[in-house]
This record gives C-alpha cells, structure tokens and sequence, in this order.
C-alpha cells in the first residue's frame, strides 16, 4: 500500500470522525430548536388567550361603563325633578308661611279679647266657688245624717237578720222533726211524709211577697210538678252544698225549679235551681239525707 493511500484513509477517517461530530452536533441542536419553538408556541397561545381575555374584559367593562352612564343619568334625572319638586314645596312653605303669620297677627287681637273675657270669668269661678263651698258646707251636714241614719238602719238590718236566722234554724229542727215522724210511719207501714221544700233565705233589699187567700199564686214547686224532667248528677261541691245536673234550658229547666235526687228506691235530697245554661243547670243542696254522689237520679216528680 502507498503512501498516498494510507495518507487519504487516515483523512477519511478523520473526515468521517469530522462528520459524525458534525451530525451529532446537528441533531442536539435541532432538538433544542424544536423544544424552544415548541416554547415559543405555547407563550404565543397564552398571549393570544390573555389578548382575547383582554378584549373580553374591556368589552364587558364598556358595558358596565355604559350601564353605569345610564344608570347616573336616570339618578341624575331624578335628583332633577327632586329638586323641582322641593322647590315647589318651599314655594308653598313660604305661602303658607305668610298665612301663618297673618294669622298670628289675627290671634292676637283674639287673645286681647279673650283675655277679658278670662278675666270676667275669673271674676265669675270666684263667685261659683263660694257657692260650693257654700254647698260643700251644707252637703257634710246631709252626709253626718245621712250616716246616723245609716247606722240606725244597720242595727235594725242585724236585728232582722238574726230573727231570720233564728226562724231558719225552727224550720230545719221542723224538717227533721218531719223526717223523724216519716221514718216512724214507715216502721208501721204506712205512707211516708213527703219532704217540704225550704225556700232560700232572702237578703232584706228584696221583699217577701205574701200570697193571699183570695188569689192564689203558681209556686216554682207547682211548676216544676207539672213538668216530669229526669236527669243525673254531673258534678257537686259538698263544701259549699251546690250540684250540677246534666240537663239545662234546652231541656225545659227554669230557675228556682226543685228537683228530687234518688239512688235506687232511697230519697237522697232536694236541689234547688238558682242558675240554668242551655246543657246543663246548678243548684244549692236541701234536705240531705244522704250524701249524694256523681250519677244520682234526678227528677222533677218522685
């Protein structure tokens, strides 16, 4: 082999190390470009977006600005014809400012007047309160009186009351005498004793009246005979000597009517109505013979 041979195979070789140097060289570089272009892509698409972001929000705050014009033009407007119309009301305030005082001005002469006449009626009350105490004077002697009268009525209202409450005690010793006497005849036998009906003590402001001979009156006894009613005891109250039954006015009960209470074939005691309702009736307790219970039989007739 020549010189020239080997000289031109060590050039290739070097050449060929020159050359793939060369491509290696080439190929990182292209790699970068492409990753930097890749780079530039992207920030040229986020420019892009945050341009069109951009219009947007300008476009969007254009709006809110013509919004916001419109909006201070009508407030604008309105503050316009506020003013209008306060200026009218302070035109009419002046008016009727000068009418007021016009009127001031008329009142006082009024006032003179009425002054005088205050006057003349003071002159008058001074008059007027000598007269009271004139009639005050006279009226403390009427009510000194008036109250010895009082006290003189009281003493004779507590004498009445005490003969009324001796004259309630007879009739019950009376009432008991005839439940004695009606215990006995049934012993023997014979007809028991109706039990008489005590009528409630009155106060003294209401007068007894008296049923003569010669015109007979319909007592509440006769009247409630006349009627047969039956019910039953809802509710009593032994303390204060009061009941209630369970039927009222819609059934026929009237006040002051008087009715039998029985359990069985037993006599328990009288109720006499003194308050009647549309269901139901109250009354104070008589003659009791037996303390009655809650659904005793209760009855007009026996």
């Amino acid at each position: 082999m020549s010189t020239l041979t080997k000289v031109l195979i060590v050039l290739l070789t070097v050449f060929s190390l020159f050359l793939c140097g060369i491509v290696v060289t080439y190929v990182a570089n292209a790699e970068n470009q492409r990753k930097r272009a890749d780079g530039l892509q992207q920030q040229m698409q986020s420019a892009k977006q945050r341009q069109q972001s951009a219009i947007e929000s300008e476009a969007q705050q254009k709006q809110e600005l013509d919004a916001l014009k419109a909006d201070l033009g009508k407030q604008l407007a309105e503050l316009t014809t506020l003013r209008t119309a306060l200026e009218a009301q302070i035109d009419q305030l002046k008016r009727e400012n000068s009418q007021l005082l016009q009127k001031v001005t008329d009142m006082a002469a009024v006032v003179e007047t009425a002054n005088a006449a205050a006057t003349q009626q003071t002159q008058l009350f001074q008059n007027s309160q000598k007269e009271v105490e004139a009639l005050r004077a006279d009226q403390t002697n009427r009510n000194k009186e008036l109250q010895e009268i009082t006290q003189a009525l009281m003493e004779r209202t507590a004498v009445l009351a005490d003969l009324e409450t001796r004259n309630r005690q007879l009739i019950e010793e009376k009432q008991g005498l005839e439940v004695q006497l009606s215990q006995v005849l049934q012993q023997y036998g014979r007809a028991p004793l109706r039990p008489q009906t005590v009528t409630a003590p009155r106060t003294i402001a209401q007068p007894v009246q008296r049923v003569t001979s010669q015109q007979p009156a319909q007592t509440p006894q006769a009247q409630t005979q006349a009627i047969n009613l039956n019910g039953r005891i809802t509710q009593i109250d032994l303390k204060n000597k009061v009941a209630a039954i369970s039927i009222g006015s819609a059934a026929g009960v009237r006040q002051d009517m008087k009715f039998h209470v029985t359990r069985g074939d037993r006599f328990v005691c009288d109720i006499l109505i003194f308050d009647v309702d549309a269901e139901k009736a109250v009354g104070t307790l008589d003659l009791v013979q037996v303390e009655p219970q809650p659904g005793d039989l209760v009855a007009t007739n026996l």
